[in-house]
């Protein structure tokens, strides 16, 4: 049987997973942005680079919820293997309230950065697609709705993941 060191330890490791995997993800979709809008820009032969901007944007924000969702639930367990132990040695731990609540509040400017980066996104894409979205019902013009629509459930999510967040960490 583990000792409640191991299993501390070992959600650490997995939070330590996410944390990385939740900035890759969105690393990835800012570099993907930036490159689709500048080359979308550069030449009229590259206006659709920008097309799945807002469907990218949408799964980054549930892959961030997600991971967000996972490191609540393991900072939870952390906080009860500590506050069993807490008696003995009387060590603050990260997941404490006075220690997690700043975390949380800090973690916050990552979804306002998330947010802007899928607004400048959204809203670069719409300039070049101009000229699909003339024919409204062609097929190029829905697939730009859906993705319109995919960057304003983005920004929904990061912004109900910033709020929920507060709750997780309870």
């Amino acid at each position: 049987m583990l000792d409640a060191n191991a299993k501390y330890r070992g959600a650490w490791g997995e939070i330590s997973a996410r944390v990385q995997a939740r900035e890759r993800v969105l690393l990835v979709f800012i570099g993907f942005t930036a490159v689709a809008v500048g080359l979308s820009f550069s030449d009229e032969a590259f206006v659709n680079l920008t097309l799945p901007i807002g469907y990218v944007a949408l799964a980054t924000a549930l892959l961030s919820r997600h991971h967000d969702r996972v490191i609540g639930i393991l900072r939870r367990f952390q906080h009860e293997i500590s506050r069993l132990n807490s008696d003995e040695w009387g060590i603050p731990e990260y997941t404490s309230l006075g220690y997690l609540g700043r975390a949380v509040k800090e973690r916050s400017k990552r979804e306002y950065a998330q947010v802007l980066f899928i607004v400048f996104g959204g809203c670069a894409s719409i300039f070049p697609a101009t000229k699909e979205l003339a024919a409204p019902l062609a097929m190029p013009a829905i697939l730009w709705y859906g993705s319109i629509l995919g960057s304003l459930l983005a920004i929904i999510v990061a912004l109900k993941t910033q709020h929920d967040r507060k709750e997780w960490a309870k």
